[in-house]
C-alpha cells in the first residue's frame, strides 16, 4: 500500500512492500525529483538492513547463511504504526519484525521501523533497531535515487575533507588529503562503480543536478556511498551507509565485519536527512 504525507514544500509517498520512498515532490515547481525506476535501475530507493550490497555468504552463530541484496527489509512487508500531519511536521512510520522467515536467513529476533518526517523543505529518514532477545548486529542505511538529468550531479562538501575511500573489492582504504567537489557522472561510474567514502567531518553533503536542484544530505554515519549505473539512467544515489560492502577479506563472522552496529532491547536509532532546494 502506498502512503503520502505533505506540507508545503515537499509531497512524500511511501510503499508498505519494502518500506522505502516512491515518490518525493518539489510542491513549488510541482517537480518530482525521485528517479522513478526504469533503465539503468529498477527501482527507485531501498531500505538497507541487515546487510549491505551484494554480500558474500556470512556466518551467525555458528551457521552460515546466504543473504539477498541489500538485505531484508526490501522484500518486507510493512505495517502501518503512525502517521501523523499537521502544519509543522508531517510524519510517517512503518515497521516489521522477525519471524520463522527471516529467521532463515538472519537468526537473530528483531523490531525495525522507519519514521520519515518533513519539515519545511526536508525530509528526515530515521531508522530504529530493537533487539527481542539480546545483542544482535546489523548493517542499515539508506538508498535514494534522486532526479539528475544525465546522470550527473556536482558533489560538494560543506567542509573541507580528508576521507578515506573504500575501494569496491579491496580489503583496506585509501586516505585523501584533501577533498572539496567532484563530479558525479556516467564515466566516474564506469571507473569507480559504488564510491565510499568513510571518515567525513559530519559537514552537509551538496548534489547539484543539471536542472538547477540542489539535495543536501546530512547523518553521522561511518560511510556515504555514491553511485549510479554507469551506462543509463538519469539519476544519481548518495547513500548514509552505516556499514561498508563486502569485499573477499571481509571477516565472515557477522560480528566482526567492519562498521558493524549493535541494538540490545533497548533499541538503537539512525538519522538521515535530505533537503530539495531549486537554486
Amino acid at each position: 500500500m502506498i502512503y503520502t504525507i505533505k506540507n508545503n514544500y515537499l509531497s512524500l509517498s511511501v510503499n508498505s512492500a519494502g518500506g522505502s520512498m516512491t515518490s518525493l515532490r518539489y510542491l513549488p515547481a510541482d517537480d518530482e525529483r525521485l528517479w522513478q525506476g526504469g533503465e539503468g535501475w529498477a527501482s527507485r530507493d531501498v531500505v538497507i538492513f541487515p546487510i549491505l550490497g551484494h554480500a558474500d555468504k556470512f556466518t551467525a552463530k555458528g551457521k552460515e547463511f546466504s543473504p539477498r541484496s541489500h538485505g531484508l527489509a526490501r522484500y518486507a512487508n510493512f505495517a502501518l504504526s503512525d502517521i501523523f500531519e499537521s502544519d509543522g511536521e508531517s510524519r510517517i512510520t512503518l515497521s516489521f519484525c522477525s519471524d520463522e522467515n527471516t529467521l532463515k536467513e538472519y537468526p537473530y529476533d528483531f523490531e525495525f521501523s522507519i519514521t520519515y518526517r518533513l519539515a519545511g523543505n526536508e525530509v528526515s529518514v530515521s531508522y530504529f533497531v530493537r533487539s527481542q532477545k539480546g545483542k544482535i548486529p546489523f548493517y542499515v542505511g539508506g538508498h535514494p535515487g534522486m532526479k539528475a538529468p544525465g546522470g550527473e550531479a556536482l558533489i560538494e562538501f560543506e567542509n573541507s575533507e580528508s576521507p578515506i575511500i573504500y575501494p569496491i573489492g579491496e580489503d583496506r582504504g585509501v586516505p585523501v588529503e584533501r577533498l572539496e567537489r567532484f563530479v558525479a557522472n556516467k564515466q566516474f561510474f564506469g571507473e569507480c562503480k559504488t564510491f565510499q567514502l568513510g571518515s567525513l567531518s559530519g559537514g552537509a553533503i551538496y548534489a547539484t543536478t543539471r536542472d538547477g536542484y540542489r539535495y543536501a544530505y546530512r547523518a553521522d554515519c561511518p560511510v556515504f556511498a555514491f553511485w549510479s549505473n554507469e551506462k543509463a539512467g538519469d539519476y544519481v544515489c548518495v547513500e548514509p551507509w552505516w556499514g561498508l560492502n563486502d569485499y573477499p577479506a571481509a571477516p565472515r563472522e557477522i560480528t566482526l565485519k567492519p562498521f558493524i552496529n549493535f541494538a540490545n532491547e533497548n533499541g538503537s536509532s539512525f538519522t538521515y536527512t535530505l533537503a530539495i532546494e531549486k537554486i
